[in-house]
């Protein structure tokens, strides 16, 4: 379901992505890689500075 979101070759990416949606875990991460998964909805994902806003 991730892989095809993500350009061939990143599958440290999908394996990240598929483990925050199998977990319901928010994904924090800065990598631009996860655009395309985030607007799809699959999984709720933070930019770093997004985190330190929200956790704080």
């Amino acid at each position: 379901m991730c892989l095809p979101l993500f350009p061939e070759g990143q599958y440290a990416d999908v394996l990240h992505a598929a483990t925050s949606m199998s977990a319901r875990a928010v994904l924090i991460s800065n990598d631009r890689h996860f655009e395309k998964i985030r607007n799809a909805g699959l999984i709720e994902v933070w930019t770093i500075s997004e985190a330190m806003v929200r956790l704080l």
